[in-house]
């Protein structure tokens, strides 16, 4: 391999390191403030959600957990219409077996 072809991919690697700070708010846990969550009138509401990032929403009744992708939030707030339940939360992105794993933002 010639000496071009070694610096190049050094080149890269410099310019992919120096990037990272700057890409570094963007999705993760952003959190807009300390996560609250109520319940009132069949309308469960949360704010202080993490912004730029995925937001599900989880809800925990007889017949298990289950629940459904709400999206983004700019703002950190939501408010979501559902069943009445024993539980509720605001959650990340799932992964794992069934959706099983996930980080909770706020649960009431």
């Amino acid at each position: 391999m010639s000496r071009r072809h070694q610096i190049v991919p050094l080149a890269l690697l410099a310019v992919a390191f120096a990037a990272t700070p700057a890409f570094a708010g963007k999705g993760g846990h952003a959190l807009t403030a300390s996560p609250t969550c109520t319940v009132a009138n069949g309308v469960v509401t949360a704010t202080g959600l993490p912004t730029g990032e995925v937001i599900n929403f989880m809800v925990t009744d007889s017949s298990g957990t289950w629940g459904w992708v709400l999206g983004f939030t700019s703002d950190g707030r939501w408010a979501v219409t559902a069943p009445a339940a024993s539980g509720y939360q605001f959650v990340s992105r799932t992964s794992g077996q069934g959706g099983s794993r996930y980080t909770v933002f706020a649960s009431c």
